[in-house]
């Protein structure tokens, strides 16, 4: 499914976790011919208009490495399986949308029916019902049951579906909330107040700069040379990659988000930083035998040198942990991210003028990036009632760790109002078509405690839940370790292992990947989402410096985490 083009904002109201942008227009189509000519790409051209000023292009002048800080924080994307922010994240706690009607005066059955409608459940109710499972299994969209609290039938939806395109830039753009926060009687955690700011972002009208093509599915066929057939789903080229990263990243210190998988699924996700890790000169006959098995290079007749590139592109993913994780460094144990291989084509003085995915990276690397203009207007309030200054203040002092308030700061709501019964979600699982999500026990624990000055001296963040089956409740997490009820898709983590030798005069080298080790997020599909990835990680980078030249390593802290 797609949304609809409301110049160059986000459109809300598409039920998946994606942008909501339709296909481009023509004038924003990618080019009929495979070559990307950067100079004149209307990618660049947008990044340069808004920022107003050129984007670096020759190779040679480009940072290597970029970290954005601080780092983005990590959320869940509220699926839309689950109700969105109605559900239960912490056992017997109410969930963030019936904190909120609840503190800010509002009846809590009309709220959360509101929030439903709007982007959970009740979204769906054009699909498929459904009582259990089982009705949604002929289905091939990795549809789940989901039923909401209190009744015996739903509608069978994606679980990839929420609303990570709202999270994604309230990560970037919002400081994280590191202390529970008091208002109006009601306690609102970390994670509440993540909960309603994402929401704030999916119902705002904020403007973006969008880049690249969506991919919606269908043909995905490959050539003789593994490249795709279809132009939206080759996208984004690697030139328009590298440079954006590298200038976006290396040279503007600006984050964004990107779509990380090039599949139909689309799961947005906020840039961390990149950093490259190697840079090898070919010439054309080289890089045409090498990689095509030709004897000259077919794809771009003004190339006149290529280089091979491998880049680590790092993201941070979603999470229930609860607690301020930026400040605490925890953010690294959500922070994954993914190796891309490429080819880029340079002009005789050394400007990137094309280029080519290669090795797996043909069919794993983002389908497009954007980022929003701007926070949303101060006086926002969504079609569902909720109120952006209200939640600016909760996030202030969620900030500050000022944790009680007498309602008096309120920017346009009533007083207390008593809870109503909840009419929290509640999912028929919490699996994925493929897997279900799981922890390991081997990581500390996601729980914190977390001094404030609210009533009282210091509040003890509970432990992070997951929402489980058939219950408006969450069922605690096993092993101690943070755990993440949703289902986050597989990037290949490629690393290389096989020497694959150039044949031309200049005898280069290239390293090829020949096994993949999957990541906890990107690629299609559901996929465990345990906090075990760390030292995976850690494993692979190590293994990755080993097989570096001597001059190439750098100290295992730069490890921690890409």
């Amino acid at each position: 499914k797609t949304g609809t083009t409301v110049q160059g904002n986000a459109n809300s109201k598409d039920p998946n976790c994606a942008t909501g942008w339709e296909e481009p227009s023509i004038t924003n189509k990618l080019q009929e011919k495979r070559r990307l000519e950067v100079n004149t790409n209307k990618d660049i051209a947008k990044l340069e208009a808004y920022f107003g000023t050129p984007m670096e292009k020759t190779l040679k002048n480009l940072p290597t490495s970029g970290v954005h800080t601080p780092s983005p924080w990590p959320a869940p994307y509220w699926p839309t399986y689950q109700d969105g922010i109605n559900v239960v994240w912490s056992q017997g706690e109410p969930s963030p949308a019936e904190k909120y009607a609840t503190a800010f005066g509002k009846d809590v059955t009309e709220f959360m029916d509101k929030v439903s409608a709007d982007n959970g459940i009740d979204s769906q109710s054009k699909r498929k019902k459904c009582s259990s499972d089982n009705d949604c299994s002929t289905l091939t969209d990795g549809s789940k049951c989901a039923i909401r609290d209190g009744k015996s039938s739903g509608y069978c939806i994606p679980t990839w579906f929420g609303i990570c395109h709202a999270w994604a830039p309230a990560a970037i753009l919002e400081e994280e909330p590191k202390c529970p926060v008091t208002y109006n009687g009601v306690t609102f955690e970390p994670v509440d107040v993540k909960a309603l700011i994402s929401d704030i972002y999916d119902g705002a009208s904020v403007g973006t700069v969008f880049t690249g093509a969506r991919y919606n599915g269908g043909d995905d066929a490959t050539d003789e040379y593994g490249r795709h057939v279809n132009e939206a789903y080759r996208d984004l080229n690697p030139a328009y990659f590298h440079i954006a990263v590298s200038n976006l990243l290396g040279n503007l210190k600006k984050s964004f988000v990107v779509d990380v998988t090039a599949g139909s699924e689309v799961w947005n996700q906020p840039v961390r930083g990149f950093k490259v890790y190697e840079q090898t000169e070919m010439s054309l006959e080289d890089a045409a035998k090498t990689f095509y098995g030709l004897e000259s290079y077919p794809w771009n007749a003004a190339a006149k040198s290529i280089v091979y590139v491998k880049t680590r592109l790092s993201w941070v993913f979603e999470s229930y942990a609860n607690g301020g994780l930026v400040s605490s460094g925890e953010v690294d144990k959500y922070t994954t991210g993914a190796y891309y291989y490429y080819l880029l084509e340079l002009d005789d003085a050394g400007a990137i003028i094309g280029g080519e995915w290669v090795y797996n990276s043909d069919d794993n690397h983002p389908d497009f990036l954007w980022f929003s203009k701007a926070k949303p207007a101060a006086d926002t309030v969504t079609s569902i009632g909720l109120s952006y200054a209200d939640v600016s203040m909760l996030l202030k002092k969620a900030i500050a760790c000022d944790g009680s308030s007498s309602g008096s700061e309120s920017a346009g709501s009533s007083a207390s109002a008593s809870a109503s019964a909840s009419t929290s979600a509640s999912a028929s699982t919490s699996a994925s078509a493929s897997t279900t999500a799981s922890t390991s026990g081997s990581t500390t624990s996601a729980s914190s405690s977390v001094a404030g000055s609210s009533s009282t001296a210091a509040t003890e963040v509970p432990a992070t839940e997951v929402p489980t089956t058939g219950s408006s409740t969450a069922a605690p997490s096993s092993g101690g370790s943070a755990a993440t009820p949703t289902e986050i898709p597989v990037i290949p983590t490629e690393t290389p292992t096989t020497t694959v030798q150039g044949t031309g005069s200049s005898g280069v080298t290239t390293q090829a990947p020949a096994s993949t080790t999957a990541t906890p997020s990107g690629g299609n599909g559901g996929n465990n989402q345990g906090d075990h990835h760390q030292n995976e990680h850690q494993q692979n980078e190590q293994q990755q410096q080993q097989q570096q030249h001597p001059s190439q390593r750098t100290s295992t802290s730069w490890f921690h985490w890409w």
